[in-house]
């Protein structure tokens, strides 16, 4: 390789100034021939075909107009053409183009050029003249004409007067001859008819007429006079015209120009004829240069493959820390290099997205900048003890950004030796994880929460519960778990609705904390439902007392409806350690206590006794009645569809059990799983429905029915030990049909033991098994939680989809668990459907599976195949199926429940013979409907045009609500009544333009 690189370089003896020379000079002979070459191709492409176009068919153009205006000339002379327009048109293209042949062509030499652009300044000089002849001519032309025109009509006048008196009639006779003589010479001119035509005049001149008839004839004989004037002039004029000499000078141009032409051509001839033997000669030159370039190509070829060698080994290596620092720049979390000094070498664009600092701000400095002096020094002793022994360390930590806001990320740290064992630098990555952490707040705060009363709810109860019991074991005093229930309450709803509702049990709650002490605790179960747990009593006298206090204090007159209202409350107690149970157990005695105190009269309270134990030995009856219809075949399996309303087909079915009771009839689950949930008999029937629904999945795949079907599991029979094999057993004969199975479990079950929940789910999964957590939003889960549990499917609670109607918190919470699968990829199946307008409110939330009465009720296995195969979704789901609607849209929603709801007030007090709610009746802006209405959304909405339609119903239907309480307030309860349907249609009419608003502002999905 190395001789062949040597032959083709110059030789060693030859001083690098030679060589540098003979670089010189081949460079300056390559100049010079691309020179020559370029100047060849310019002189041989000189001569411009199109301008030489051009400037020929000018003058063809000059010649053909000139011969036009002569035309036009001799037709007007004879009358052929009655006006000057073609003539003056012909005239002035003349003199333009006379104009534009003045600027010979750039290919001509000087000479021709010269000569060409004096035989152009003839032309331009005779067409120019021949234009003012033209326009003489057209003005003595005109004169004529005008004096032509009006002489028959003169001589016609003296004849008819001489009619009329008497004349001499040789005058007659010589008007008359003069009068021919002068017509003939204007159509025809001859110096013989001129010579006629003043005879004539002279002998009709010399008459003497009298003095009217006198001045006829005179005015006749100087028009007849100005015609023959006329006509003299107008030969003469002709005679010029013809006599200019444009023609000769257009013949003198194009012959000077062709001369001219035919000497450039012949030049550039010879350039081309030039040009070709240069080509020639580096053709032969370029072939010189190939066959050295053939030379060098094989003495080249074995380097090029060495280097080819070397560069893609390069090229690997630069493609691999390519894809490195792309990835340490595309990162969605942060990246920090650092030395083992812990100095920050670099760090990548999300570090400065979530810290605040910029690159050049931190390099060189200690990550210690983020510190944000939350955590103590043993925090960051244990960090550091990790790295040092395994080289990593994980775990959250709260950071301080540039701007001094706190923030909690989620941090890993690495340590990177060299290949003898030496720490070199430290990764640190990161995240920012301020969001997830705030949903959990949030979630937290559901979980353990009320939402409208802010007290504990059950799970936290079950919390204070437990700690109560053992403080209470510890001080050995009393403990009173009081279960109260509020009388009253549902009329309080009834006619004010649900808003007044909430007022009332956030002023019971204020009431109840303010009675309680600082260890005692106050929660809300649901409804108007409350646990107290009242702790340190000394003595059951002292414990009642205060119980008393507190049926005092609840039953005081409430401020916050429209009229004064009381309520009063039913209270179950339990004496904790003399009923020495566990939580759970206390709370049912508290409960069982509470409907007694139902039972006594209300507005009072019962302690719990030992009558309990006549219950659960009851209980122990049910069970048994239970495992006997078991064993009898009494119980049965109905399947409730689930569609996906926006696709329009059928998804699955729920299989839920039946009791087909010999006395009774057909008895629902609510009737008898209850009863069994804590026992052995519920693993029995949880088996024995699998067992069924598999078999019946295996006949319609027989039928051509594939359709996947979800069962219930109880807690009980997931935390068996032998459930995953009892299944893998089940599915083992039926293999065809068991990835169809779904199992639906309970969220409050789920939460029992995530762990071992986790891990069940894990292994019925592997066998094809999908998981759905069923009740959803009735077990306060966490993010936690959720995310641990490996259900595909979330279900929300029907509690909470039935009332979306009626309840916009109920709408709000649908619509943040919808969101929350969302958030971590879910499926969402509503239960609960009842009506088309909850199917279509959930499609408007993006749920699009559903099932419900107002899809199906459940069914018999025998009716589902021709079910299915019938069923069509409601038009007004396929109406917006193709829609979705943003967030920013749901108070919409909201405001439709609202106005709903606020009819439904008015309509039960009418019916009830009751006033409505006055502050919101009679000004429209007042309501909550109207407060979204005027409000700032209008500014979002008022861009569509069935928003501003809107006003008109809606204000009717105030008109009609105000029309209704007065009437009643005038004690005609009868004509109240009597307004409710037009009251109705008004509703009606408003919610049809809000739903066609909605469909305004959906958007096209893609």
């Amino acid at each position: 390789m190395g001789r062949k690189a040597a032959a083709m370089s110059l030789p060693e003896s030859v001083p690098g100034m030679t060589k540098q020379r003979l670089r010189l000079g081949l460079a300056l002979f390559v100049g010079v021939f691309v020179a020559a070459l370029s100047g060849l191709f310019f002189l041989a492409e000189k001569v411009s075909p199109e301008a030489h176009f051009a400037y020929t068919q000018k003058l063809r153009d000059i010649g053909e107009l000139d011969a036009r205006v002569d035309g036009q000339i001799l037709a007007n002379r004879l009358e052929q053409v009655r006006n000057f327009d073609a003539m003056t048109r012909y005239t002035q293209r003349l003199v333009e183009l006379g104009k534009q042949v003045s600027s010979a062509p750039a290919f001509l030499s000087a000479a021709d050029r010269t000569a060409v652009a004096a035989a152009a300044g003839g032309l331009v000089e005779a067409l120019g003249h021949k234009a003012a002849l033209v326009d003489q001519f057209k003005r003595e032309n005109a004169i004529l004409r005008n004096s032509i025109s009006f002489f028959p009509i003169a001589t016609s006048a003296f004849l008819e007067a001489g009619l009329r008196s008497p004349q001499p009639g040789k005058q007659r006779d010589l008007m008359g001859k003069y009068a021919r003589e002068v017509l003939a010479y204007a159509h025809a001119p001859s110096h013989e008819g001129g010579e006629r035509v003043r005879a004539v005049r002279d002998e009709l001149a010399a008459l003497a007429p009298g003095a009217q008839d006198g001045k006829l004839v005179d005015n006749i004989i100087r028009h007849g006079d100005n015609i023959a004037a006329r006509l003299r002039s107008l030969d003469a004029l002709m005679t010029d015209i013809s006599a200019q000499a444009s023609s000769v000078r257009l013949e003198k141009l194009s012959s000077d120009y062709a001369a001219g032409h035919a000497r450039a051509h012949r030049t550039a001839t010879r350039y081309r004829a030039a040009l070709y033997a240069l080509a020639i000669v580096l053709t032969a030159f370029l072939a010189f240069l190939f066959f050295r370039l053939v030379l060098a190509r094989r003495s080249l070829a074995t380097v090029n493959r060495e280097l080819g060698e070397r560069y893609a080994a390069q090229l690997a290596v630069e493609k691999q820390l390519i894809l490195h620092a792309t990835a340490f720049r595309s990162a969605h979390d942060g990246i920090t290099l650092t030395d083992a000094s812990g100095n920050i070498l670099d760090v990548n664009p999300a570090f400065s997205r979530i810290t605040g600092w910029e690159r050049s701000e931190v390099i060189g400095r200690n990550p210690r900048v983020l510190k944000s002096g939350r955590h103590d020094l043993e925090f960051y002793e244990a960090m550091w003890k990790s790295i040092n022994e395994t080289d990593s360390w994980r775990g959250e930590i709260w950071n301080r950004n540039k701007y001094g806001e706190i923030y909690p990320e989620l941090l890993s740290i690495s340590a990177v030796r060299d290949k003898d064992g030496n720490l070199t630098n430290y990764v640190a990555v990161f995240s920012d994880i301020g969001r997830l952490k705030a949903q959990e707040s949030q979630l937290t705060q559901m979980a353990y929460y009320d939402s409208l009363t802010e007290l504990p709810n059950r799970t936290l109860l079950a919390d204070r519960l437990v700690q109560g019991i053992a403080q209470t074991r510890r001080a050995d005093a009393l403990m009173a778990i009081c279960y109260l229930d509020l009388d009253g309450f549902k009329p309080v709803n009834d006619t004010w609705g649900h808003g007044a509702g909430d007022m009332v049990l956030v002023e019971i709650a204020n009431r109840l904390r303010q009675m309680v002490r600082g260890g005692d605790t106050v929660a809300r179960l649901g409804g108007d439902e409350f646990v107290m747990l009242l702790l340190g009593f000394s003595s059951e006298a002292e414990c009642l007392e205060a119980i008393r206090r507190l049926l005092a204090r609840i039953a005081q007159p409430l401020t916050v409806l429209p009229e004064p209202v009381s309520v009063s409350a039913s209270i179950g107690v339990t004496l904790f350690p003399h009923d020495n149970e566990d939580p759970d157990t206390l709370l049912r005695h508290a409960d069982q206590a509470m409907y007694r105190a139902k039972q006594a009269g209300k507005n009072c309270f019962q302690i719990f006794d030992a009558e309990q134990d006549r219950h659960t030995r009851s209980r122990r009856d049910h069970v048994n009645r239970i495992r006997q219809a078991l064993d009898e075949h009494e119980f049965v399996i109905y399947y409730q569809p689930k569609v996906n309303m926006r696709l329009g087909k059928v998804t699955g079915a729920e299989a839920l059990i039946r009791w087909n009771h010999p006395e009774r009839g057909i008895l629902a689950p609510s009737e008898f799983l209850p009863l069994i949930n804590d026992d052995v008999m519920i693993k029995l029937i949880g088996d024995w429905v699998i067992e069924v629904v598999l078999g019946q999945l295996q006949a319609w795949h027989a039928a051509g029915l594939d359709l996947t079907v979800s069962v219930n599991v109880a807690s009980k029979q997931l935390q068996a030990p032998e459930f995953v094999e009892k299944l893998k057993a089940a599915l083992f004969v039926h293999p065809e049909v068991a990835h169809l199975l779904e199992m639906e479990i309970l969220e409050t079950a789920a939460l029992e033991d995530v762990a071992k929940t986790s891990r069940v789910i894990d292994e019925c999964r592997a066998l094809g098994v999908r998981f759905s957590l069923d009740d959803f939003g009735t077990g306060y889960s966490s993010l936690t939680y959720l995310k641990r549990l490996p259900a595909e499917i979330i279900k929300i609670d029907q509690s909470f989809v039935r009332e979306i109607l009626s309840d916009y918190n109920n709408l709000v919470i649908v619509q943040g668990v919808i969101s929350l699968a969302g958030a971590f990829q879910r499926e969402i199946i509503a239960e609960g459907v009842e009506t088309i307008e909850h199917g279509r409110l959930l499609l408007q939330l993006n749920c699009d599976h559903a099932q419900g009465y107002g899809i199906a009720k459940p069914m018999p296995a025998e009716q589902v195949v021709d079910w299915v195969r019938q069923w069509r979704p409601d038009p007004m789901w396929q109406a917006i199926s193709d829609l979705y609607w943003d967030v920013a849209d749901y108070p919409m929603l909201i405001a439709e429940i609202q106005l709903r709801n606020w009819v439904s007030q008015i309509v039960y007090a009418s019916n009830e013979g009751q006033a409505a709610l006055a502050q919101s009746i009679d000004d429209p802006a007042r309501s909550e409907f109207g407060a979204w209405y005027y409000g700032d959304h209008q500014r979002h909405y008022e861009s569509h045009p069935v928003f501003a339609e809107i006003d008109g119903p809606y204000r009717r239907l105030h008109r009609i609500a105000s029309q209704i309480d007065q009437r009643w307030r005038d004690g005609q309860v009868q004509e109240s009544r009597a307004l409710v349907p037009d009251l109705l249609a008004a509703r009606d009419a408003t919610l049809a333009l809000v739903l066609q608003l909605q469909r305004a502002v959906g958007v096209r999905r893609t």
